[in-house]
C-alpha cells in the first residue's frame, strides 16, 4: 500500500485516538468535580490547626505548636501524632453517602443528643461535625455540619476515625530520647545492675567494671527497645500513694537515660491486673506497661558484656577450613561466591550472603567462663580455622573435652594468644548445623 493511501487511514486513527482521550479526560474530570461536590469540609489536612472532640460533658482539646500537637484540656500532654494525623486526614477527605435534606426535627437521627462533635479552626475558619445515631444497616451514621441542619449520612470507618478517647489521643511514648544523644545508661531490673557511660561515638564504658567489654550492637539494640515502648494505660496524673503501685518507697526497678537534653527516667512498680506499673519519672503519671517488658529490660541488660572468643573482621575472611583435620571441608571466597570443597571431593557454591551468616554466627559465640588454654587435641576433633587473603591465620576454634551438660570446652587461638572457655552447647550445635546445611547444593 502506498504513502498516499496510508495516509488517510492514518488521519482517521489521530482524529479517533484523540477524540477517545478527550472524552476520557472530560469523564475523569467530571468524577474528580463529582468526588470534590461530595467532601463534607473544603479543607486540607495542612490547614488544621486546632482540634477539639466534645462527648456530653467531656472535652478534649488539642492544638498545634512548631509542627507538633498537644494536649491542652482536660490535661496538657503530648498528644500520639500518627493518632492525630490520621483524624486530620479523615476531616479533610470525609465525604457524604447521602444527602437527606434540611429537616426542622434532628431528634430522630440522635443529632438533638449528639454522640459527639468535633470542632476545628482550618484556614482561620471555625468549623464543626455533628455526630447522631447509628443509621438502619450499621454502616453509616447520620451527621450535619458548622451550623447547617442539613442530615448527611458518613461511613461508620470515618465515625470511628475520629471518635477518639483521652487514652488513645495521648503520646504513650515511655521514655523520649535519640539514640544518639544518650550519654550514659543506668538500669536495675530483676537482680541487674549495669551502669554505661559513652566513650566514644560508637563506644561504651562499663562504670564499676572497666575491664569489661561491652557489645556496642546489643546497648544500641537496648536503646530501641526503650525508645519502643509504649505505656498500655494512664492509670494517675497524681498519685497520693505510691506505695499501691509498688513504687514506693523503692521502685521495683529502675531505667535512668542521660542524654544532652536532660535525663529521662522509668520506674517499674509491681504487676498489676492489665500489666506492671511504672512511672514517667520522679513527678509524672503512673501507668500500665507490658508485662514482660521489665524482664526483657533485664535480658537485655545480661547481655551487654562482650564475651565472644573472637572479634576480628569478617571482610578479612578468604578461607575457611572445618570439620576433622582428617576430613575438612574447604570454603574459600570468590568475590560474590564461596567455593566449597569436602573431603570426598564434593564442591558446592554458596552465595556469600549464606557462608557470612554462619560466620557471623561462628563469631557470635560467646563464653560461659573461661578456662585455662587446654592443648591442642588430636586430628579427630572438630575444629574450624579462619584466614585471610595471604594465608593469615585470623582466628581457630577447636573442641577440647566432652559437652558437659549445657556446656562445651574449646580451645580458641586469636594470632599469638590461645585460651580455653566453656561455651554454651546449643549454640555451638546450632553453628554446627547451619555449616552443615551450607554443604547441600542450594536449589536451582
Amino acid at each position: 500500500m502506498t504513502p498516499r493511501k496510508v495516509l488517510p487511514y492514518l488521519l482517521l486513527f489521530l482524529v479517533l485516538a484523540g477524540a477517545y482521550f478527550g472524552l476520557t479526560w472530560r469523564q475523569e474530570r467530571r468524577e474528580a468535580q463529582e468526588e470534590e461536590t461530595k467532601k463534607v469540609f473544603a479543607v486540607t489536612a495542612e490547614e488544621i490547626k486546632d482540634l477539639a472532640l466534645i462527648k456530653g460533658p467531656q472535652e478534649i482539646h488539642l492544638a498545634q505548636q512548631d509542627k507538633e500537637w498537644d494536649l491542652t484540656k482536660p490535661l496538657k500532654a503530648r498528644a500520639d501524632q500518627q493518632v492525630v494525623e490520621t483524624m486530620l486526614s479523615t476531616l479533610a477527605r470525609l465525604k457524604r453517602e447521602r444527602d437527606l435534606g434540611t429537616l426542622e426535627d434532628l431528634k430522630p437521627f440522635g443529632l438533638d443528643h449528639p454522640a459527639f462533635t468535633v470542632t476545628f479552626t482550618a484556614a482561620g475558619k471555625p468549623h464543626q461535625l455533628v455526630v447522631g445515631a447509628k443509621a438502619p444497616g450499621g454502616r453509616s451514621y447520620y451527621a450535619f455540619r458548622d451550623q447547617e441542619r442539613r442530615v448527611l449520612l458518613i461511613n461508620s470507618g470515618d465515625k470511628e476515625s475520629l471518635d477518639r478517647s483521652l487514652t488513645v489521643l495521648r503520646d504513650k511514648t515511655l521514655l523520649a530520647f535519640s539514640e544518639d544523644q544518650v550519654k550514659a545508661v543506668k538500669l536495675r531490673v530483676d537482680h541487674q545492675k549495669v551502669e554505661l557511660s559513652r566513650a566514644a561515638p560508637r563506644g561504651w564504658r562499663w562504670v564499676g567494671h572497666e575491664s569489661a567489654a561491652v557489645r556496642t550492637d546489643r546497648v544500641e539494640a537496648l536503646l530501641r527497645q526503650l525508645q519502643n515502648a509504649r505505656a498500655r494505660d494512664f492509670v494517675t496524673e497524681s498519685p497520693s500513694n505510691l506505695t499501691t503501685y509498688g513504687l514506693a518507697p523503692r521502685p521495683q526497678g529502675e531505667v535512668a537515660l542521660e542524654t544532652e537534653k536532660g535525663p529521662a527516667v522509668l520506674y517499674f512498680g509491681t504487676k498489676g491486673k492489665d500489666g506492671v506499673y511504672a512511672r514517667l519519672g520522679p513527678t509524672g503519671p503512673v501507668v500500665v506497661v507490658d508485662q514482660d517488658l521489665p524482664s526483657r529490660v533485664a535480658k537485655a541488660a545480661a547481655s551487654l558484656e562482650d564475651r565472644r572468643l573472637w572479634k576480628g573482621d569478617l571482610s578479612q575472611v578468604e578461607k575457611m577450613v572445618w570439620g576433622p583435620a582428617a576430613k575438612p571441608w574447604v570454603a574459600m571466597k570468590d568475590k560474590d561466591f564461596w567455593k566449597l570443597t569436602g573431603p570426598e571431593g564434593q564442591e558446592v557454591r554458596q552465595h556469600a550472603a549464606r557462608v557470612e551468616l554462619a560466620l557471623r554466627h561462628l563469631q557470635d559465640l560467646e563464653y560461659v567462663r573461661m578456662l585455662p588454654a587446654a592443648p591442642a587435641p588430636g586430628a579427630a576433633a572438630a575444629a574450624v580455622a579462619l584466614s585471610d587473603g595471604s594465608g593469615k591465620l585470623l582466628y581457630r576454634l577447636e573442641e577440647t573435652g566432652k559437652k558437659a551438660g549445657k556446656e562445651l570446652e574449646v580451645r580458641a587461638e586469636t594470632g599469638d594468644k590461645t585460651a580455653g572457655a566453656a561455651i554454651s552447647a546449643k549454640d555451638y550445635d546450632y553453628w554446627q548445623a547451619e555449616m552443615e546445611r551450607l554443604t547441600i547444593p542450594p536449589k536451582q
